[in-house]
Order: structure tokens, then C-alpha cells, then sequence
């Protein structure tokens, strides 16, 4: 195809750009990665060899269609493109050039449990898990947390002395951390700059720009040095603020490079008009937002919208899954995964999945970020690992500390401590204390968590496949229900336990999503929602608490920046449809749960011997304008459409 075809307007402008760097504003739905895409079909045909050229994008599954989209493009050479994130660049890149050696780092991944054992390790040190985590992401942006800041090493004594010690406990347990694959990229190439660990490359084209925080930022413009460098992204599409992204870094970008060629691409191709026009209003309660940013394709026909209530979460799963189904089979032939339902909290996407399965509806949940908070998913993980590499010492430091409120911090640093003191394993410091060979005072719940460990790892012994992950999370249990699912299919293929493990870390800390031609029904977070697009898209649990979530105990202007993202997240889950859009909502939940979920209630009441949470909707519901409808029941909305 010549790159030129069918192109016209800003998307046209944007593929043509002779000048170099190129910078790109472009909404939702406007045809941004065509344009970049035509414009490495034009570097192509100018004779650019395929292997000097680098199109990076934030997820894994915006790199997976990137390429596919590259493959497309039916150039000669597009297929050896290099399409990836920064973080899986950054790995591959350090790992083949034994940078992890250097640096006395190891490439083995922490998950979600076990650095919630690192931050109780670090806690009393640090002021608490609170402040650890905030000081986690903080070293994850090379300590810059402002858009003004120098990506690089601390300057705070603080952060120097919580580097040190985050350090030494990592090198300690053999791990790292998924986030510092780029500030450790960035700083040995600071303090190496002839290494040469990275490619050289002559065209570098980034997608997503606003999702990258100051050190991915300055990795790009190192990785751009001598190369041609295309920049697009979005500021209103800015949602990853815990991770120090900002909506100034592509604000600024021509500001901070001389001489930069801007372009805009306003015109929505994705949404429908009622749609652009409720998403331009939602945005219009932001000042400091970038106004009007799109506008709606001429000859389009309007969406579908509706904004139902339901007394319960059980109503709302059993409405929506109704709706959902009666759309599928009015639409005889359009594919399931043209469908995608996105909330807030998994607990209001998990009951909609349970809800389609019993219709008989293939639907997957990709909530993976919260597959291993039960403690029971945990240990079936931390098992699973200890299986594989029983003198994994992460995995060992998380089971021991699995369980207990303080995940036996004190016990464990005596363990630790004796460990390396006489240059053994912790594992065998609880051997020899089971043999009663050597004494350490306050160990017995952490000898008993040993016990433990060695009796399920016996009962372990040979199992693979399914078995084997039904010995590791019980079926009976709800709270496993989708680590389990993920294990399940993985298992089918990898039976053996070192491949099952290999493969579901990767599931877990890597996730692709199913595209829309799919046969599963997509169900997840609104911030995995960013690329995705389908004909018909649900938020469910749009109630205030939960969307917006906005934390009390930071200061007023913390909680204004925190309030913009949200309705930032917002905007991005409402212009994913190209039919239909439904925002749900429910009016009250049982207390525990929305405590557990972090939805703090409106009022609370009791009925019937329970303690409820009363619950509104989403305020910015009402932010929509007067193109949303009203709200309506849901049992009304059931009886008028006829599902």
C-alpha cells in the first residue's frame, strides 16, 4: 500500500512531517496511530532500513497492535519494525548487555504480594506503608516527581537513605522491581554514556506520550539523540499521576525541544456525535484542560446511551448481563469481544462476569492487578514459586509473612539477620531452629509458617496441570476464582510446573487483552480501557467514591490534581464506544464490602439485621451536559427495551 493512500488532512500532514521532532495533540478516536503508522510506511519507502526504526507504546497490548497494524501496512520490511513498550526494551537491552550483573541486580520480577511484604519491611524505617509506597513510585520515576524535576539519582537525604535501603533489601531477595527496568536503564546510561546498551536507532515514533513520566521521557530523548523523533499522545487522556505522568510532559514537549513541528488531529472517527459532545462537556469542568478537543465526523449517527440505577450489585450483574446478551443475539454475528465492560472496582466487573457466565456467555475478567490480593491467591502463587525454586527468598519472605498483620516483620529480620550473619539460606536458619540446633528468640510464628510450607510443598510433590492448580487455589474458594481461571488455561498448554509458573508470571505482570474480533467478553478496569474500542461499552459501578476516588488525607490542591485524572479516566472509559454506551450505577452495597473496595458510603443503614452502604451515582454523570439522558431505573430500562 503506498503510504499515501486514503490519507488526507492532519493525519496526511502528520505522515509528510519533514521536520524533526514531530509532536502530535490528538484525541480519542482520531486516527493518531494510522498517521504514525503511514509515517513509517513513508520512512520505509524512502529506503530507511526497517531495523533503525522503533515504535514504542505504553502497554503490551498497544506494542502487540501496533505490530499488527505494521503488518498491515503491506511495506516491504514492516515486519521487522521493532514495536514495544519502553519496559520490555529496557529488559531485553539489559539483559543481553548483563547489566543486571553489573549493577548486582537480578531480572526477577516482584509481584503485588511480595512487595506488600517489602513495604512492611520498610514501614517502621520509613514512617509507614503509606509513605513507603509513595517513596516506591517515587524511585520508579527516577525520582522525578514534577515535570520540572531531573530524571536521575535522589538529592533528598530522605529518598538517598530509602534508595539505600529499598536496595539492599532487593539484592538481598534477588528481585526487582517491574517499574525501575527504566530507571536503571537511565542511570547506567548516565553513568556509562559509551556503552552502547541500547540500540542505535535512526526513526523513533512514541505513542501514548502523556502516559510516560519524566524518566521514560528522558529515555526517549536519549533513545532520539540522532534519530528522527515522533511524539503523539493526548493530555486529556493523562491517567497514570501514581506513576508521576503528567499532563504537562506533552504540553511542554515544544517548549523543551527547539525548533519542534506540532499538529493537532481534532476530528473523532470512533465516537458518535451525542457521544463527542458529552465527552467535550465532561471535559469542560476542568479549566486547565484542553478544551473542545474533539469534533465529531460529519454524517455519523447518534449513540445509544443509556444511564440506568439498581438497587443492588446483584441487580445491576443480572440487568446488565440481560442486556448484554439480548444485544449479542440482536446483532447475529457481531463477536463478543465487541463488547467491553469496564468499572471502577472488580467486584461490580466480577459479579457481571459470574452474572454472562451463567448465561452461558464466554466472559474473562482482567482485573490482574488484583488477582493476588486474597491472601488464600497468594500463597497458591507463593507455592507455586517455592515448587519451582525452593531458595527463591522473595517467595520465602512473602510466605512468611502471609497471613499476619504485620507479615511477621520482627520474626522475619532475626531470620534474615542470622541468615547473614553465617552465610546461609533463611530457609535453613528455620531448619536448623526446627532441629533445634541453634536458638532465635520471638521465631515461633515464623517457624510455624515454615512448618506450614514444607507440609503443602510435600503435598505438591508430582502434581501438574489441572490438578496442580486445584491443589494451589481451591475451587471452593470465591477468592481465587480468577487466578485460578488464568492458571486453568495456562495450565493447558504448560502443564509442568516450571512452565506453568514461567508463563502465568508473565499473564500476571504482563498482560495482553483479547482484541474486539474475539469470542470473549472483555471485562476490566477503566485505565486498561486506554486503546480499546468496541461497539458496545458498560461502566459499571459508576457510583461517587469509587469514580471519582479521590484521597481524603492529601492536601486541597493534592485532592484538585487527584479530581482532573479522574475525570480524565472518565473521558477515556466514555469515548471508547462506537454504538452503545451504559453508565450503572447502584444504590447501596453491603458496608463490609464497600469498605473493602475503598468506596466510602453516603450514609449507612440497617435493614434486615445488615449494615448497608448507601451509595450515589457518579457525580460526573452530571458533568455529561444535557445531551446524557436521565437516569433511569433498572427494571424501567428492562421493561422498555423488551430484555
Amino acid at each position: 500500500m503506498p503510504w499515501r493512500e486514503g490519507l488526507e488532512g492532519a493525519q496526511l500532514a502528520i505522515a509528510a512531517e519533514p521536520g524533526n521532532p514531530v509532536h502530535v495533540l490528538a484525541g480519542p478516536g482520531t486516527g493518531k496511530t494510522l498517521a504514525m503508522m503511514r509515517r513509517v510506511a513513508r520512512l520505509l519507502a524512502e529506503g530507511m532500513d526497517p531495523q533503525e526504526i522503533l515504535a514504542v507504546s505504553f502497554t503490551r497490548t498497544a506494542a502487540r497492535d501496533l505490530k499488527e497494524q505494521l503488518r498491515r501496512l503491506g511495506v516491504g520490511g514492516a515486519d521487522q519494525v521493532t514495536a514495544t513498550t519502553l519496559h520490555s526494551l529496557c529488559f531485553s537491552a539489559l539483559l543481553e548487555d548483563a547489566v543486571f550483573q553489573a549493577t548486582g541486580r537480578r531480572p526477577r520480577p516482584l509481584l503485588s504480594y511480595e512487595i506488600d511484604q517489602l513495604t512492611t519491611d520498610l514501614k517502621k524505617q520509613f514512617g509507614g506503608k503509606r509513605e513507603v509506597a509513595k517513596l516506591l513510585e517515587a524511585y520508579e520515576a527516577a525520582w522525578a516527581r514534577l515535570q520540572h524535576e531531573v530524571a536521575g539519582a535522589p538529592q533528598q537525604q530522605r529518598d538517598i537513605d530509602f534508595e539505600a535501603a529499598l536496595l539492599d533489601w532487593l539484592r538481598y531477595h534477588r528481585a526487582m522491581l517491574i517499574g525501575e527496568l527504566v530507571p536503571i536503564a537511565l542511570r547506567f546510561l548516565q553513568a556509562n554514556p559509551h556503552a552502547g546498551v541500547l540500540p542505535a536507532y535512526r526513526a523513533v515514533l512514541v505513542d501514548e506520550y502523556q502516559d510516560l513520566n519524566k524518566a521514560d521521557q528522558t529515555l526517549v530523548d536519549v533513545l532520539g539523540t540522532n534519530a528522527s523523533l515522533t511524539i503523539v499522545g493526548d493530555d486529556n487522556q493523562s491517567i497514570y499521576r501514581f506513576r508521576h505522568a503528567n499532563p504537562d510532559g506533552i504540553r511542554v514537549f515544544p517548549d523543551d525541544h527547539p525548533g519542534t513541528c506540532s499538529h493537532t488531529i481534532e476530528e473523532c472517527r470512533r465516537c458518535p456525535p451525542n457521544i463527542v459532545t458529552m465527552s467535550n462537556a465532561l471535559l469542560g469542568h476542568d479549566p486547565l484542560a484542553r478544551q473542545t478537543p474533539l469534533r465529531s465526523q460529519a454524517g455519523r449517527a447518534a449513540a445509544s446511551v443509556y444511564v440506568v440505577q439498581h438497587p443492588s450489585i446483584g441487580d445491576e450483574a443480572d440487568t446488565i448481563a440481560a442486556y448484554v446478551d439480548d444485544y449479542l443475539n440482536r446483532r447475529n454475528g457481531l463477536p463478543p469481544g465487541q463488547v467491553l465492560i469496564l468499572s471502577p472496582r472488580r467486584i461490580f466487573g466480577n459479579a457481571i462476569r459470574d452474572a454472562l457466565i451463567r448465561r452461558r456467555r464466554n466472559a474473562l475478567s482482567f482485573f490482574w492487578e488484583d488477582a493476588l490480593d486474597a491472601v488464600s491467591a497468594a500463597e497458591g502463587f507463593c507455592l507455586l514459586t517455592l515448587l519451582v525454586s525452593p531458595e527463591d527468598r522473595a517467595a520465602y519472605r512473602a510466605w512468611l509473612g502471609l497471613g499476619d498483620v504485620d507479615g511477621n516483620r520482627a520474626g522475619y529480620a532475626r531470620i534474615r539477620g542470622h541468615a547473614e550473619e553465617h552465610g546461609i539460606e533463611p530457609f535453613d536458619v528455620c531448619e536448623r531452629l526446627a532441629r533445634d540446633e541453634i536458638e532465635v528468640r520471638y521465631s515461633r510464628k515464623v517457624l510455624a509458617k515454615h512448618d506450614e510450607l514444607k507440609g503443602r510443598l510435600a503435598a505438591l510433590a508430582g502434581l501438574q496441570g489441572t490438578p496442580l492448580v486445584n491443589a494451589l487455589w481451591d475451587p471452593a474458594d470465591p477468592e481465587t476464582l480468577t487466578i485460578r481461571l488464568a492458571a486453568g488455561a495456562v495450565a493447558a498448554d504448560n502443564p509442568e510446573p516450571t512452565n506453568l509458573y514461567q508463563r502465568l508470571v508473565e499473564v500476571i505482570t504482563q498482560p495482553e487483552l483479547p482484541d474486539s474480533a474475539g469470542d470473549v467478553i472483555r471485562i476490566m478496569s477503566l485505565h486498561k480501557a486506554k486503546g480499546l474500542t468496541a461497539e458496545l461499552v458498560v461502566i459499571a459501578g459508576c457510583v461517587g467514591g469509587a469514580i471519582p476516588t479521590v484521597d481524603t488525607e492529601l492536601t486541597p490542591a493534592g485532592q484538585d490534581l487527584e479530581l482532573r485524572e479522574q475525570r480524565r479516566l472518565f473521558y477515556v472509559a466514555v469515548t471508547r464506544p462506537k454504538d452503545t454506551l451504559v453508565l450503572s450505577s447502584v444504590t447501596q452495597m453491603p458496608l463490609a464490602q464497600a469498605l473493602r473496595a475503598n468506596i466510602p458510603p453516603l450514609q449507612v443503614r440497617r435493614s434486615s439485621g445488615e449494615t448497608y452502604a448507601r451509595l450515589a451515582a457518579s457525580p460526573f454523570i452530571a458533568e455529561l451536559g444535557a445531551t446524557c439522558p436521565h437516569a433511569i431505573r433498572g427494571s424501567d430500562w428492562r421493561v422498555a427495551l423488551n430484555f
